[in-house]
């Protein structure tokens, strides 16, 4: 079963060795990102990270927590993340005829996907504790890059947090994971990303004259985590996305000062609203393209009410170059994504994600029996999907050629590429595909492994010391 809280997953990390506790008092201004940058890119990701004493603050803070494959799987109960992939083309195989314009909805009325509808609990999560005058700046969020914040001299981001909206009507409920800046004791800067769920809603809610009511989680189950990560398909209501992947429903209750419900078992609950078309300037940022994002206007959340676990965790992550824990996590949308890519474009069978590339949409795909023109036809399919619209590079091979092997890949691809007729520029001139399957016929690629290997391998011995 996979964990149904953070402090469940915590405890089976611990159990597989996986977690180093971190006992001495530790700095949350650079410190603590400073050890975690040090250790997730170590081989396999290095382990999960417990500090317990963070300098001036009483709360505990995770960091880490999903920087490896295997970890991965833990925090989503799983041997290996194919199943991903086999569980949402299960799904998908539901909808006779998948329309990528009403995906949402069509997933959505499959009894096999409503069934995992969230619960509303009649109480409030017993285990949360209201904080009498919140205080945002007692709690131990992160600095993690030196010029973080530095235009308005706020330099602590919450990194992981959960954001909750809904539309001005209660309806379409939506859960992202937005960059969130500490500004003061009771504010903070909010940076949705542009076309994003938490976007539409705050432009309806500026139309309409209407403060927002915004909640914020962190920690609770992970999947809840991997759903707000993944851009699902329009307005796919992402808690209940997590009780699929979990695979029980999640239970939710009502928050004290807005009019949002947010999942039991989180450890800090934050509420407050958003002034219409309010903002501030928020930024710089640390990302991971190894700049800083420049300063930008964000929304201002001004903070109702604060509640949280007497002894609270808090989960945190560091981006910037790979290899980083995001580049984990963004493993198991990559394998979801095989499964609704392949049910639009049955060519593909496999898509791959290098870390370097992850965060720009840009992917190694492979196609069976690719003929010439296949290329430039499913790119044009790809560039027209919410998925890929900002994919800067597309590389195309043929299925012989698994996409992960990146040293193959690159390989092929600068001996088979002709200039002339496999680089395949979108109208924008913005995007690029690059046509590695040698789908010409011109050129005839060596197999993969010499056709006597076996008969060598048996008789190797014989050979001596060559």
């Amino acid at each position: 079963m996979p964990p149904p809280d953070l402090r469940s997953y915590l405890a089976l990390l611990d159990q597989h060795h996986d977690l180093a506790r971190i006992a001495i008092p530790v700095d949350p201004l650079l410190e603590i990102a400073a050890i975690t940058d040090r250790v997730c890119k170590r081989p396999g990701g290095g382990r999960a990270l417990l500090f317990e004493q963070p300098l001036g603050a009483r709360f505990r803070v995770a960091t880490n927590l999903f920087g490896s494959q295997e970890r991965v799987c833990q925090a989503l109960g799983m041997e290996r993340l194919d199943q991903l992939t086999a569980m949402l083309s299960a799904l998908l195989d539901e909808i006779a005829s998948p329309d990528l314009a009403r995906l949402d909805s069509q997933i959505a009325a499959l009894p096999a996907f409503s069934r995992y509808a969230p619960r509303l609990a009649a109480a409030p999560d017993p285990h949360l504790t209201p904080m009498a005058l919140p205080d945002l700046t007692s709690l131990p969020f992160l600095h993690c890059w030196p010029e973080d914040g530095s235009a308005a001299g706020c330099p602590r981001y919450l990194t992981l947090a959960q954001v909750y909206t809904v539309d001005p009507d209660g309806g379409t409920p939506n859960c992202g994971l937005y960059r969130v800046q500490l500004r003061g004791p009771q504010e903070l800067a909010i940076q949705w990303k542009p076309g994003s769920g938490a976007a539409r809603h705050a432009e309806l809610y500026r139309q309409g004259g209407r403060e927002m009511p915004v909640a914020i989680g962190l920690g609770g189950n992970p999947a809840l985590l991997f759903s707000a990560l993944c851009p699902l398909p329009g307005t796919l209501d992402e808690i209940t996305f997590a009780g699929f992947l979990h695979g029980s429903p999640m239970e939710t209750h009502a928050c004290r000062t807005v009019p949002l419900a947010v999942p039991v078992g989180l450890e800090i609950v934050i509420e407050g609203t958003v002034a219409p078309g309010e903002t501030v300037l928020e930024g710089p940022f640390g990302n991971h393209s190894g700049c800083y994002a420049p300063a930008a206007p964000a929304a201002l959340l001004r903070v109702s009410a604060l509640r949280h676990r007497p002894d609270a965790i808090i989960p945190a992550t560091l981006v910037g170059p790979p290899p980083m824990e995001d580049c984990w996590m963004a493993a198991a949308w990559e394998r979801l994504l095989v499964a609704l890519v392949r049910r639009f474009c049955p060519q593909v069978t496999e898509i791959h994600f290098p870390h370097a590339w992850v965060f720009h949409g840009s992917a190694i795909i492979s196609l069976e029996k690719p003929h010439p023109g296949m290329v430039r036809e499913i790119a044009g399919l790809f560039w027209g999907t919410p998925w890929f619209s900002a994919a800067r590079l597309l590389v195309f091979v043929a299925s012989e050629d698994a996409p992960a092997d990146e040293q193959r890949i690159a390989w092929r691809s600068i001996n088979l590429i002709e200039y002339g007729h496999d680089l395949i520029f979108d109208p924008s001139g913005t995007r690029l595909a690059l046509d590695a399957t040698g789908s010409r016929g011109d050129r005839r690629p060596l197999p993969p492994e010499h056709p006597a290997a076996a008969r060598v391998a048996a008789q190797w011995d014989r050979y001596g010391d060559l």
